[in-house]
């Protein structure tokens, strides 16, 4: 290492987003020196955009291994602005890993269970990619990079990453059935959760550790989206036969949002890793124990009985 250069055990680009923020909070929760990055300007985290990054600031230090959390994840946004998602999730974040890479730093790219079609139930790393949407082939893309360059990376590919509270349609199911209203699901469309919490163990054991290669994470099955309002509804004491479970059709979510299959084969890091796999029920109940209203304690005392 040159002189002068501090070094880290860790960076974490993207790390105020939600599995960044949750990595850089349990690397330093276990003693890690870690430094984080952000396109925002904050003064705890080096500025850093992938659309245009300054890899000079990341040439200042020195990690032994880095976390790529960043991008454009809106599905989406990525179809609208084809060009500008490509700069950010592709172009920028392989130039950063690349420069990472050079300086001796182990990756960790996460990637996404969009990669492939959903019409193969449980599909393990080894299984053929086919993408419907733009945000899909853009994960292949630097998938794809990291294997013809032998870059020094490992690739979680995750399904629906939940944050520690109910967010997004799980709030409005709440706010809908604690106002005594409907609560509109999909029957055609399945989750197969993964906590946040979960996803960053992982990528952090894959860093930490320097394994390499595609890996799987997801729940051990899936749930039609219906089923988890159901379940929410049972969990919090709201009313049941208020949840309405409905077929979204093309105008309300085209099909290249929409999966047959969610779930992936996560047995690799289930095997190498020891690493708990949980059944999306269980994934869920945990994320409805925070709903507003509800304690933990009430939940494990619940599920344990």
């Amino acid at each position: 290492m040159a002189p002068g250069l501090a070094r880290f055990d860790a960076l974490v680009v993207g790390g105020d987003g939600l599995v960044g923020a949750e990595i850089v909070a349990a690397l330093r929760g276990s003693g890690h020196a870690v430094r984080a990055t952000s396109r925002r300007s904050r003064p705890d985290a080096l500025a850093l955009d992938l659309a245009a990054p300054e890899l000079r600031l990341l040439q200042r230090e020195r990690y032994a291994c880095a976390f790529v959390c960043a991008g454009i994840t809106g599905m989406q946004q990525c179809e609208s602005a084809p060009a500008q998602s490509r700069r950010v999730n592709v172009e920028g974040t392989l130039r950063v890993m690349r420069n990472l890479a050079a300086a001796g730093t182990h990756l960790v790219f996460l990637s996404s269970g969009q990669v492939f079609d959903g019409e193969l139930p449980f599909p393990a790393e080894t299984a053929t990619r086919r993408p419907k949407n733009l945000y899909g082939r853009q994960k292949v893309e630097v998938e794809d990079a990291i294997a013809r360059e032998r870059l020094p990376a490992a690739f979680l590919r995750v399904t629906k990453i939940l944050a520690r509270a109910p967010v997004g349609m799980f709030r409005t199911w709440h706010a809908a059935l604690s106002a005594g209203q409907p609560a509109v699901a999909a029957t055609n469309m399945t989750i197969a959760p993964v906590s946040v919490e979960d996803v960053a163990q992982a990528a952090i054991r894959l860093g930490l550790e320097r394994h390499t290669g595609p890996w799987h994470l997801s729940s051990s099955d899936e749930l039609a989206y219906a089923d988890a309002a159901m379940l929410m509804a049972d969990m919090c004491g709201l009313p049941q036969v208020l949840v309405r479970g409905e077929p979204v059709s093309e105008a309300q979510v085209p099909a290249i949002y929409r999966h047959r299959f969610a779930a992936l084969n996560s047995a690799k890091l289930a095997a190498a890793l020891d690493f708990p796999i949980r059944p999306a029920a269980a994934v869920l109940a945990a994320l409805f124990s925070a709903a507003p209203g509800q304690s933990r304690t009430a939940h494990f005392s619940r599920t344990q009985a």
